[in-house]
Protein backbone atom coordinates (compact mmCIF):
# COMPACT_ATOMS: atom_id res chain seq x y z
CA UNK A 1 0.00 0.00 0.00
CA UNK A 2 1.67 3.45 -0.95
CA UNK A 3 1.59 6.27 1.23
CA UNK A 4 -1.42 9.27 0.87
CA UNK A 5 -4.58 9.49 1.23
CA UNK A 6 -8.11 8.02 -0.35
CA UNK A 7 -9.81 10.28 -2.80
CA UNK A 8 -13.62 9.63 -2.96
CA UNK A 9 -15.47 11.05 -5.93
CA UNK A 10 -18.95 12.09 -5.34
CA UNK A 11 -18.79 12.57 -1.81
CA UNK A 12 -21.38 15.00 -1.48
CA UNK A 13 -23.98 11.88 -2.43
CA UNK A 14 -25.68 9.89 -0.42
CA UNK A 15 -23.49 6.41 -0.36
CA UNK A 16 -20.45 8.58 -1.02
CA UNK A 17 -20.31 10.79 1.72
CA UNK A 18 -21.26 7.75 4.10
CA UNK A 19 -17.81 5.72 2.55
CA UNK A 20 -16.03 8.93 3.15
CA UNK A 21 -17.30 8.96 6.83
CA UNK A 22 -16.53 5.02 7.18
CA UNK A 23 -13.33 5.53 6.06
CA UNK A 24 -12.32 8.21 8.18
CA UNK A 25 -13.67 6.34 11.16
CA UNK A 26 -11.02 3.85 10.12
CA UNK A 27 -8.32 6.16 10.84
CA UNK A 28 -8.08 6.44 6.95
CA UNK A 29 -7.21 10.10 5.63
CA UNK A 30 -9.46 10.77 3.13
CA UNK A 31 -10.40 13.64 0.01
CA UNK A 32 -13.57 13.87 -0.38
CA UNK A 33 -14.70 15.39 -4.06
CA UNK A 34 -18.16 16.76 -5.48
CA UNK A 35 -19.18 19.95 -7.55
CA UNK A 36 -21.54 20.64 -4.52
CA UNK A 37 -21.82 19.63 -0.90
CA UNK A 38 -24.94 20.55 0.90
CA UNK A 39 -25.19 22.05 4.11
CA UNK A 40 -26.15 19.10 5.99
CA UNK A 41 -23.31 16.78 4.29
CA UNK A 42 -20.82 19.89 5.04
CA UNK A 43 -21.32 19.10 8.49
CA UNK A 44 -20.93 15.60 8.35
CA UNK A 45 -18.06 15.67 7.12
CA UNK A 46 -16.48 18.43 9.09
CA UNK A 47 -13.90 16.56 9.70
CA UNK A 48 -12.82 15.35 6.27
CA UNK A 49 -11.08 17.26 3.83
CA UNK A 50 -13.29 18.33 1.22
CA UNK A 51 -12.64 19.66 -2.47
CA UNK A 52 -15.76 21.52 -3.98
CA UNK A 53 -15.23 21.52 -8.08
CA UNK A 54 -16.49 19.76 -11.15
CA UNK A 55 -14.41 17.01 -11.27
CA UNK A 56 -11.89 17.11 -14.01
CA UNK A 57 -10.98 20.77 -12.96
CA UNK A 58 -10.36 19.65 -9.56
CA UNK A 59 -7.97 16.94 -10.35
CA UNK A 60 -6.46 18.66 -12.62
CA UNK A 61 -5.52 21.95 -10.63
CA UNK A 62 -2.78 20.01 -8.47
CA UNK A 63 -4.80 20.87 -5.02
CA UNK A 64 -4.62 16.87 -4.88
CA UNK A 65 -0.79 16.07 -5.11
CA UNK A 66 -0.49 12.39 -3.83
CA UNK A 67 -3.28 9.55 -3.04
CA UNK A 68 -2.60 5.84 -2.09
CA UNK A 69 -6.00 4.84 -3.74
CA UNK A 70 -8.97 6.38 -5.21
CA UNK A 71 -12.90 5.48 -4.86
CA UNK A 72 -15.07 6.30 -7.64
CA UNK A 73 -18.36 7.43 -7.08
CA UNK A 74 -18.95 10.68 -8.76
CA UNK A 75 -21.99 10.07 -11.82
CA UNK A 76 -24.65 11.08 -13.49
CA UNK A 77 -27.84 9.18 -12.37
CA UNK A 78 -30.50 11.18 -13.50
CA UNK A 79 -32.04 10.14 -16.81
CA UNK A 80 -31.36 12.34 -20.16
CA UNK A 81 -34.71 13.65 -20.80
CA UNK A 82 -34.67 15.06 -17.12
CA UNK A 83 -31.63 16.71 -17.34
CA UNK A 84 -32.29 17.76 -21.07
CA UNK A 85 -29.43 16.20 -22.67
CA UNK A 86 -28.19 13.53 -25.26
CA UNK A 87 -28.15 10.01 -24.45
CA UNK A 88 -24.26 10.60 -26.03
CA UNK A 89 -24.16 13.61 -23.84
CA UNK A 90 -25.27 11.42 -21.08
CA UNK A 91 -22.96 8.34 -21.35
CA UNK A 92 -20.19 10.79 -22.70
CA UNK A 93 -20.32 12.80 -19.26
CA UNK A 94 -20.24 9.42 -17.05
CA UNK A 95 -17.36 7.89 -18.77
CA UNK A 96 -15.39 11.10 -19.00
CA UNK A 97 -15.24 11.43 -15.46
CA UNK A 98 -14.40 7.87 -15.19
CA UNK A 99 -11.00 7.88 -17.37
CA UNK A 100 -10.20 11.48 -15.95
CA UNK A 101 -10.27 9.48 -12.62
CA UNK A 102 -8.57 6.48 -13.50
CA UNK A 103 -5.76 8.71 -15.31
CA UNK A 104 -5.34 11.05 -12.62
CA UNK A 105 -5.09 8.00 -9.68
CA UNK A 106 -2.09 6.45 -12.15
CA UNK A 107 -0.10 10.09 -12.10
CA UNK A 108 -0.82 10.70 -8.67
CA UNK A 109 0.84 7.19 -7.50
CA UNK A 110 -2.68 5.47 -6.59
CA UNK A 111 -2.18 1.43 -6.52
CA UNK A 112 -5.60 0.92 -6.10
CA UNK A 113 -9.02 1.95 -8.28
CA UNK A 114 -12.57 1.19 -6.90
CA UNK A 115 -15.13 1.80 -9.45
CA UNK A 116 -18.75 2.10 -8.10
CA UNK A 117 -21.23 0.44 -10.37
CA UNK A 118 -24.50 -0.54 -10.23
CA UNK A 119 -27.37 -3.89 -10.56
CA UNK A 120 -28.78 -1.09 -13.31
CA UNK A 121 -26.57 -3.24 -15.97
CA UNK A 122 -29.00 -5.92 -15.57
CA UNK A 123 -32.39 -6.18 -17.39
CA UNK A 124 -35.07 -7.73 -15.84
CA UNK A 125 -35.23 -10.67 -18.40
CA UNK A 126 -31.41 -11.72 -17.61
CA UNK A 127 -30.99 -15.11 -16.72
CA UNK A 128 -30.21 -15.37 -12.81
CA UNK A 129 -28.60 -18.16 -10.61
CA UNK A 130 -30.30 -21.10 -9.59
CA UNK A 131 -31.22 -19.13 -6.31
CA UNK A 132 -33.19 -16.69 -7.94
CA UNK A 133 -30.60 -13.87 -7.46
CA UNK A 134 -28.47 -12.00 -10.05
CA UNK A 135 -24.60 -12.72 -9.19
CA UNK A 136 -21.76 -11.75 -11.20
CA UNK A 137 -22.07 -15.45 -13.28
CA UNK A 138 -25.04 -13.68 -14.79
CA UNK A 139 -24.60 -12.16 -18.17
CA UNK A 140 -25.70 -7.99 -17.80
CA UNK A 141 -27.94 -7.09 -21.15
CA UNK A 142 -29.75 -3.93 -20.24
CA UNK A 143 -28.91 -0.72 -22.41
CA UNK A 144 -29.69 1.99 -21.42
CA UNK A 145 -27.50 4.98 -21.29
CA UNK A 146 -26.98 5.21 -17.59
CA UNK A 147 -26.98 1.05 -17.84
CA UNK A 148 -24.33 1.60 -20.60
CA UNK A 149 -22.24 3.83 -18.87
CA UNK A 150 -21.71 1.64 -15.94
CA UNK A 151 -21.24 -1.26 -18.21
CA UNK A 152 -18.49 0.58 -19.64
CA UNK A 153 -16.83 1.90 -16.90
CA UNK A 154 -16.69 -1.76 -15.77
CA UNK A 155 -14.73 -2.75 -19.08
CA UNK A 156 -12.61 0.60 -18.39
CA UNK A 157 -11.65 0.03 -14.62
CA UNK A 158 -10.59 -3.39 -15.70
CA UNK A 159 -8.78 -2.80 -18.59
CA UNK A 160 -6.80 -0.26 -16.87
CA UNK A 161 -5.52 -2.71 -14.40
CA UNK A 162 -1.51 -3.29 -14.85
CA UNK A 163 1.53 -4.19 -12.37
CA UNK A 164 1.67 -1.94 -9.33
CA UNK A 165 -1.97 -0.42 -10.21
CA UNK A 166 -5.16 -2.89 -8.84
CA UNK A 167 -8.77 -1.67 -9.75
CA UNK A 168 -11.85 -3.51 -9.50
CA UNK A 169 -15.73 -2.80 -10.27
CA UNK A 170 -18.24 -3.01 -7.69
CA UNK A 171 -22.32 -3.15 -8.36
CA UNK A 172 -24.45 -1.69 -5.58
CA UNK A 173 -27.72 -2.39 -5.59
CA UNK A 174 -31.05 -1.34 -3.19
CA UNK A 175 -29.40 0.75 -0.65
CA UNK A 176 -31.06 2.46 1.96
CA UNK A 177 -30.51 4.82 4.74
CA UNK A 178 -30.16 8.22 6.49
CA UNK A 179 -29.44 11.26 4.83
CA UNK A 180 -30.79 10.73 1.98
CA UNK A 181 -31.78 13.70 -0.65
CA UNK A 182 -32.47 14.67 -4.08
CA UNK A 183 -30.14 16.32 -6.18
CA UNK A 184 -29.53 17.54 -9.67
CA UNK A 185 -27.51 14.25 -10.69
CA UNK A 186 -29.45 11.73 -8.59
CA UNK A 187 -32.98 12.96 -8.85
CA UNK A 188 -34.66 10.34 -7.09
CA UNK A 189 -35.15 8.57 -3.60
CA UNK A 190 -34.74 4.78 -2.71
CA UNK A 191 -38.03 2.81 -2.59
CA UNK A 192 -37.97 3.08 1.34
CA UNK A 193 -37.34 6.72 1.70
CA UNK A 194 -40.35 7.19 -0.59
CA UNK A 195 -42.51 4.90 1.31
CA UNK A 196 -41.64 6.47 4.32
CA UNK A 197 -42.18 10.01 2.94
CA UNK A 198 -45.32 9.07 1.45
CA UNK A 199 -46.70 7.77 4.96
CA UNK A 200 -45.68 11.13 6.74
CA UNK A 201 -46.74 13.75 4.28
CA UNK A 202 -50.38 11.41 3.58
CA UNK A 203 -50.78 8.62 5.99
CA UNK A 204 -50.62 6.41 3.33
CA UNK A 205 -48.22 4.07 1.25
CA UNK A 206 -49.00 2.98 -2.12
CA UNK A 207 -47.42 0.00 -3.46
CA UNK A 208 -46.97 -0.68 -7.02
CA UNK A 209 -45.20 -4.01 -6.90
CA UNK A 210 -46.53 -5.97 -3.90
CA UNK A 211 -44.84 -8.99 -4.93
CA UNK A 212 -41.05 -7.57 -5.75
CA UNK A 213 -38.73 -9.08 -3.55
CA UNK A 214 -35.60 -7.10 -3.66
CA UNK A 215 -32.87 -6.68 -1.73
CA UNK A 216 -31.77 -4.11 0.84
CA UNK A 217 -28.32 -2.94 2.01
CA UNK A 218 -28.43 -0.89 4.88
CA UNK A 219 -25.76 2.23 4.22
CA UNK A 220 -23.44 2.15 7.49
CA UNK A 221 -23.10 -1.49 6.82
CA UNK A 222 -22.34 -1.21 3.54
CA UNK A 223 -20.21 1.73 3.62
CA UNK A 224 -17.51 0.02 6.78
CA UNK A 225 -17.22 -3.01 4.32
CA UNK A 226 -16.46 -0.43 1.48
CA UNK A 227 -13.59 0.60 3.29
CA UNK A 228 -12.40 -2.34 4.45
CA UNK A 229 -11.92 -3.71 0.78
CA UNK A 230 -10.25 -0.79 -0.40
CA UNK A 231 -7.90 -1.34 2.11
CA UNK A 232 -6.91 -4.25 0.26
CA UNK A 233 -8.15 -4.48 -2.62
CA UNK A 234 -8.00 -7.96 -4.21
CA UNK A 235 -5.00 -7.87 -6.93
CA UNK A 236 -6.52 -11.37 -8.60
CA UNK A 237 -9.92 -12.47 -9.43
CA UNK A 238 -13.00 -11.46 -11.18
CA UNK A 239 -12.85 -7.54 -12.00
CA UNK A 240 -15.96 -6.99 -11.57
CA UNK A 241 -17.87 -7.90 -7.69
CA UNK A 242 -21.24 -7.74 -6.17
CA UNK A 243 -21.72 -5.85 -2.65
CA UNK A 244 -22.90 -8.60 -0.74
CA UNK A 245 -26.57 -10.60 -0.53
CA UNK A 246 -28.41 -8.35 1.72
CA UNK A 247 -31.50 -8.95 3.26
CA UNK A 248 -34.53 -9.55 0.57
CA UNK A 249 -38.04 -8.56 1.91
CA UNK A 250 -41.24 -7.72 -1.05
CA UNK A 251 -42.74 -4.54 -1.51
CA UNK A 252 -45.46 -5.14 0.39
CA UNK A 253 -43.79 -6.73 3.50
CA UNK A 254 -41.22 -3.21 3.48
CA UNK A 255 -44.49 -1.30 3.32
CA UNK A 256 -46.02 -2.88 6.00
CA UNK A 257 -42.83 -2.71 8.37
CA UNK A 258 -43.09 1.26 7.88
CA UNK A 259 -46.43 1.44 8.28
CA UNK A 260 -45.70 -0.45 11.91
CA UNK A 261 -43.78 2.17 12.40
CA UNK A 262 -45.88 5.32 11.86
CA UNK A 263 -49.41 4.81 13.26
CA UNK A 264 -52.49 5.61 11.19
CA UNK A 265 -50.32 4.50 8.02
CA UNK A 266 -52.67 2.96 5.51
CA UNK A 267 -51.73 0.43 2.63
CA UNK A 268 -52.65 0.75 -1.07
CA UNK A 269 -51.96 -1.91 -3.63
CA UNK A 270 -51.61 -0.86 -7.04
CA UNK A 271 -53.73 -2.70 -8.87
CA UNK A 272 -52.40 -5.49 -11.74
CA UNK A 273 -51.25 -5.84 -13.97
CA UNK A 274 -47.65 -4.81 -12.03
CA UNK A 275 -44.64 -3.58 -13.60
CA UNK A 276 -41.58 -5.94 -13.85
CA UNK A 277 -38.37 -5.34 -11.59
CA UNK A 278 -34.97 -6.81 -11.76
CA UNK A 279 -34.06 -10.28 -9.17
CA UNK A 280 -32.34 -9.49 -5.99
CA UNK A 281 -28.50 -9.39 -6.13
CA UNK A 282 -25.83 -11.93 -4.82
CA UNK A 283 -22.43 -13.08 -4.49
CA UNK A 284 -21.62 -16.05 -6.42
CA UNK A 285 -17.50 -15.30 -5.83
CA UNK A 286 -15.83 -14.99 -2.60
CA UNK A 287 -15.10 -11.85 -1.14
CA UNK A 288 -14.87 -9.42 2.43
CA UNK A 289 -18.54 -9.00 1.84
CA UNK A 290 -19.21 -12.33 3.04
CA UNK A 291 -18.11 -11.58 6.44
CA UNK A 292 -21.11 -8.40 6.61
CA UNK A 293 -23.21 -8.52 9.27
CA UNK A 294 -26.08 -7.29 7.27
CA UNK A 295 -28.78 -5.07 9.73
CA UNK A 296 -32.15 -6.52 8.73
CA UNK A 297 -34.78 -4.13 7.87
CA UNK A 298 -36.63 -3.95 10.36
CA UNK A 299 -33.90 -3.58 12.59
CA UNK A 300 -32.50 -0.85 10.31
CA UNK A 301 -36.08 1.37 10.28
CA UNK A 302 -35.85 1.66 13.15
CA UNK A 303 -32.74 3.53 13.51
CA UNK A 304 -34.20 5.39 10.24
CA UNK A 305 -37.55 6.51 10.90
CA UNK A 306 -37.02 8.07 14.18
CA UNK A 307 -34.11 10.44 12.54
CA UNK A 308 -36.49 11.14 9.49
CA UNK A 309 -39.33 12.32 11.85
CA UNK A 310 -36.95 14.47 13.84
CA UNK A 311 -35.83 16.14 10.75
Amino acid sequence: MTAGPILVTGAGGFVCSEVALALHRAGTDVVAVDRVFDAATTARLSDVRCIEGHLQQVLAAGAIPAVSGVIHGAAITASPERLGISCAAHIRQNTDMLTATLDFAREAGADRFLYLSSMGVFATDDVPSPEGRFTEATQPTATGPYCAAKRAGELLTASATEPGFTSLSLRLGNIFGAHEAMRESRQHLCLVSRMINEARASGVITVQTPKVAREWAWLPDLAATIARLVADLPAIGPRVLHAGTPPVLTDLDVARAIANRLPGTTIRLASPPHDRVRLPMANSVSSIFDDTGWTGVEDALDLLIPAEVAQ
